[in-house]
């Protein structure tokens, strides 16, 4: 923190410095001439000097432009903006030298980013030019007379006269132009001063946006991670303008520049787009304009494959002023929830760390367009506002950090305490399955016992024993496949299956079933013969399990079952669900057992078991199907995969 304070006290002197100094020059009028004698005292600010004409046919030279009339150029009091623009721009300059020059004066000409800037000095009277350099980012680092972080060149040493100098800059991206004379000695150390703090300020920058990076990846944070990008790619384009890669890595390719600057520059358009939309939570609100915002944010990524070509000038011409108007309904939705909810913490600290930076980023991003009238402050204010939105951003990063980490520790306490519980409940469960064998195998042997010393005992006697040696079996078999450890670690089902007539299988199943004040009648529809290939057992719960789900809502009315051949490759069983209790909640209870996996305890009590024998019917390869029958209530159909009969060979 304390080194990021003195990068602002740093920033702020250069500012106040510069700002005082450019004072020294006098307010230029109309008609008004630069004035130059032998030597300059200290920087003079020749921007409002300039007059400007803008060549659209980009084919006009110096002769062409030495012909146009004085009212052919335009003075402006502010800075000369004119967009992204593949124009070239001209500027005029008159100067009078009232004394021989005895130190060539130095001219800075900013944004150091723009790729052409041809500077030439025409003494009137004359044709040709007494002095001109080439200047601009697409000049290779070998090629320019001072290597630096900005774009210089010394003046000649001019006799006493009139003289013009014609600046023509060639540009894709935001084209205005910065103008000053210096004496040698002042630019050294204004430059070096700059540099410091250039440097450091990308130094930081750089670290901070890879230490988001990292802590977003280790947290698995994507809002993090998006953030790290962002804090990164802005830092390298304020960078990059401030010219570290012309003093740093001094590139002789000559649109290098441009490919660096341009493509952080999009990334940082897309990384603001995402990050607005995930911090404003628009994608809960309003699922439609999030989509759609997210297609503009990937549509903005496409302009990766322009920046250094006429593709850039498009992304500046329209991306830039859509994404300025994007971003102020962002802060307008930030508003309008701080009026919603005045006492929302959260919504006064996405005021004060993000709405107040914007306004001066929506100022830059306008003024570069030319939308608005380019200004010293409109220019550099972003710079500082940057600085306050990511120390404060981070304040805001280390308290989301430090509650996920407490959400993650809380989280795996509960996992540890979840594992712990399930371990103690595989445990019982294994003994409780143990303790259920012993008597239902006490019960199976008892039956089996009482049938062989009864056989001269009537019927019903003897069905009743074999019902009990049934259902003891049945009980066997499911504690087998619900309640052994296997089943439990698996969530798999151990299926005995075999090749089952389904009619008949209905048939004995309804025999078994149907008793005294709870009938149920069988009607078969197209399905004789009809075979599957199922656990006999399980499919026997899994019917059952419906049945008395239906019988709960009959109140002792028999139970009309229909098993119908569906289609070609599937056999349903339909079981009629009626009664005056079926109401609109009864159903959806029955429905969320059958097809949710988190059952309320609503729906345990009104569905039997449903849950049990959706998981049966998945096990075969079928489904449980809820089919509305209007005032005639529900039926619970169970869908069954036919098995194919084998194709007979000669």
């Amino acid at each position: 923190m304390t080194v990021v304070t003195g990068l602002i006290v740093i920033a702020l002197n250069v500012t106040t410095i510069q700002s005082a100094q450019a004072q020294q020059a006098p307010e230029p009028n109309e008609y008004s001439r630069l004035k130059l004698s032998s030597f300059i005292h200290g920087p003079i600010e020749i921007t409002p000097y300039l007059r400007w004409y803008v060549d659209k046919t980009r084919r006009m030279v110096l002769s062409d432009i030495r012909g146009l009339p004085d009212s052919a150029f335009v003075m402006t009091t502010g800075i000369p903006s004119f967009g992204y623009s593949r124009d070239a721009i001209w500027y005029r300059l008159d100067i009078t030298v009232q004394d021989k020059l005895t130190t060539k004066p130095l001219i800075e000409l900013n944004p150091t980013y723009l790729n052409f800037i041809d500077v030439m000095i025409v003494a009137d009277g004359t044709r040709d030019p007494v002095w001109q350099e080439h200047l601009g980012d697409h000049v290779p680092a070998s090629e320019r007379t001072y290597a630096g972080s900005t774009q210089v060149a010394a003046l000649p040493l001019l006799d006493t006269g009139d003289y013009q100098m014609f600046i023509r800059v060639k540009s894709n991206s935001a084209n205005f132009l910065r103008a000053k004379l210096w004496p040698a000695g002042d630019l050294i150390s204004s430059l070096t001063y700059r540099n410091i703090a250039t440097n450091v300020f990308f130094g930081i920058i750089a670290t901070l946006g890879f230490a988001y990076l990292a802590l977003g990846v280790m947290a698995r944070d994507p809002i993090v991670v998006l953030y790290g990008i962002w804090v990164a790619s802005v830092g390298g384009v304020v960078a990059i303008v401030n010219g570290v890669v012309l003093s740093d890595i001094q590139p002789e390719t000559p649109w290098m520049n441009d490919l660096l600057l341009g493509q952080l520059n999009v990334i940082s358009h897309a990384a603001t787009a995402f990050l607005w939309l995930h911090i404003t939570g628009i994608r809960k609100r309003h699922p439609l304009m999030f989509k759609i915002y997210c297609g503009y944010s990937a549509m903005i990524l496409f302009f990766l494959f322009g920046a250094t070509n006429d593709l850039y000038t498009v992304f500046g011409t329209y991306i830039i002023p859509s994404h300025s108007v994007f971003m102020a309904l962002m802060c307008l939705h930030i508003i309008r929830r701080l009026f919603k909810n005045v006492r929302n913490k959260m919504s006064w600290a996405f005021l004060i760390v993000l709405v107040m930076p914007t306004g001066p980023a929506i100022m830059l991003q306008l003024a570069h367009v030319g939308l608005i009238e380019a200004t010293p402050m409109r220019l550099g204010l972003h710079q500082f506002t940057l600085l306050f939105h990511i120390i404060a951003m981070s304040i805001l990063m280390g308290f989301r950090l430090a509650s996920m980490d407490r959400e993650r520790i809380s989280v795996a306490m509960k996992a540890a305490e979840t594992t712990t519980l399930v371990e103690e409940q595989r445990k019982l469960i294994s003994m409780l399955s143990h303790e259920f064998r012993t008597p239902l195998a006490v019960i199976q042997r008892s039956a089996e016992m009482l049938m062989l010393r009864l056989k001269n005992h009537k019927g019903d006697v003897m069905d009743r024993l074999q019902r009990i040696q049934l259902q003891a079996r049945k009980l066997a078999r499911l504690v087998d496949i619900f309640l052994s450890k296997d089943g439990i670690d698996n969530q798999e089902l151990s299926l005995a299956r075999e090749v089952v007539s389904v009619d008949r299988f209905m048939e004995e199943f309804v025999a078994n079933t149907t008793r005294e004040g709870a009938e149920i009648f069988l009607t078969i529809h197209h399905a004789e013969g009809v075979e599957a290939y199922i656990d006999e057992t399980l499919i026997g719960l899994a019917i059952t399990n419906l049945i008395e789900t239906s019988r709960r809502f009959a109140h002792g009315n028999p139970l009309h079952l229909v098993l119908q051949r569906q289609s070609k490759w599937l056999v349903e069983i339909a079981i009629p669900c009626s009664g005056p209790e079926l109401d609109d909640e009864e159903i959806r209870l029955i429905g969320a057992a059958l097809f949710r996996k988190d059952v309320e305890s609503g729906s345990q009590r009104s569905a039997l078991g449903l849950h049990i024998s959706q998981r049966i019917v998945d096990a075969h390869g079928g489904s449980i199907k809820l089919r509305d029958r209007g005032q005639s209530g529900i039926e619970l159909c169970l869908l069954l995969p036919i098995k194919e009969p084998a194709i007979k060979t000669s």
